[in-house]
């Protein structure tokens, strides 16, 4: 079987036979295959940009402490001083570490430019993926905003304790301490 194609002054004759079919549909499988190849491509180079565009708030708190936004050795000294309180069998000292280790979180993740008009906005603007426990830093979060409304709230020791322990390990986390 020969056919002849006219394109312009041209005449092409191809004569087929049973095998030009066969030829074809493996191009035809092939290109099939290199367009699956491509578009899978496309969405995993989109997958790396998007994360690439997402703040990495190790990164972005190395950076501040560097350029002394963040002093290590005032953190640090702050650190100890919650951990003391806590410590401390007075509700009012306990309680005062729940609200410095919570400003210090807070100051932190504004430091690192995280937006929000509360520290459990700011927490929410860090993905799942850079924070775990983020229901605990949350948790925590509620209950120093509690003691910080009202001085005259009785918590338990703890649950003060709870809370400055998930303070501490989300600040070990993001590397300040």
């Amino acid at each position: 079987m020969t056919e002849i194609i006219e394109i312009g002054n041209w005449e092409i004759a191809i004569s087929w036979s049973p095998w030009y079919s066969y030829l074809l549909a493996i191009i035809k499988y092939f290109l099939m295959l290199l367009t699956a190849m491509f578009f899978i491509a496309i969405v995993l180079i989109l997958i790396r940009i998007q994360s690439s565009f997402k703040i990495r708030i190790k990164e972005v708190i190395e950076k501040v402490m560097k350029s002394g936004k963040l002093p290590k050795t005032k953190t640090q000294e702050k650190i100890d001083f919650i951990s003391s309180a806590i410590e401390s069998d007075k509700p009012e000292d306990y309680k005062n570490a729940v609200v410095l280790a919570g400003e210090l979180l807070d100051k932190v993740l504004k430091a690192a430019n995280f937006s929000g008009d509360t520290l459990e906005k700011r927490v929410n603007k860090v993905s799942n993926s850079q924070l775990n426990f983020k229901e605990d830093i949350i948790w925590a979060c509620r209950l120093k905003e509690k003691i910080s409304a009202d001085e005259e709230i009785e918590i338990d020791h703890e649950e003060a304790r709870r809370a400055v322990y998930i303070f501490q390990r989300t600040l070990k986390e993001i590397g300040v301490i």
